[in-house]
């Protein structure tokens, strides 16, 4: 029965996708852009966590332009293998030195948890607790920012880590731009995926 209502579900989303692409205007369509982020007042912290997911580097050239800019002390990020002694740590760290963060700065691991936000959540937050980092501000795409609020504010609440605090800042990714989204393959395929993630969140699948 779940599942019936979830594939009926799921087609309902798909035909209003179609619908907004045929019938409504380009303020609509980046409406649906601009109902998935969530942006936070920032103020300085201990800690930057940098979600992994985007190649273009812009989560990590925004997290380093925060740390410069003193709104954080150190970098967080946690890795998955994407090929045989290779991790997306290792190159996110290559690119944060790069753009001038210090060694000493950057806190990261590959993580055994699931390769998914949920999973990368429960690494960063093994990580923020071996620094004692009690505050954080949580980088990535601005498409991405809503659920990752609500997810990191699940896996702190799991966790038993009352008191642990964080705000959501997005960086501009060129894949999937906020406005003008649905004329990049790329940008039509995140945004769509994003909603059924949500639906994923909500009934916990």
């Amino acid at each position: 029965m779940l599942k019936k209502y979830t594939l009926n579900l799921l087609a309902a989303i798909g035909i209003v996708f179609a619908l907004c692409f045929i019938f409504f205007s380009k303020q609509l369509l980046n409406g649906l852009s601009q109902a998935l982020i969530h942006e936070d007042n920032l103020v300085p912290t201990p800690a930057i966590v940098v979600l992994s997911g985007s190649y273009t580097g812009n989560r990590i050239k925004t997290a380093a332009k925060l740390f410069h800019d003193g709104f954080g002390e150190k970098l967080i990020f946690s890795g998955f293998k994407i090929y045989p002694g290779t991790a997306t740590n290792e190159l996110m760290k290559k690119y944060a030195l790069k753009l001038g963060v210090p060694d000493s700065k950057i806190v990261t691991e590959i993580s055994d948890e699931e390769s998914s936000t949920r999973g990368e959540s429960i690494a960063n937050l093994k990580l923020l607790k071996k620094i004692n980092a009690r505050s954080f501000i949580l980088v990535t795409s601005p498409y991405h920012t809503k659920r990752s609020k609500l997810i990191y504010q699940r896996s702190i609440n799991a966790s038993g880590g009352g008191g642990v605090e964080f705000s959501v800042y997005p960086a501009p990714d060129p894949e999937v731009p906020v406005k003008g989204w649905w004329k990049l393959r790329t940008g039509q395929i995140s945004i769509f995926l994003e909603y059924l993630k949500f639906v994923s969140f909500y009934f916990d699948f």
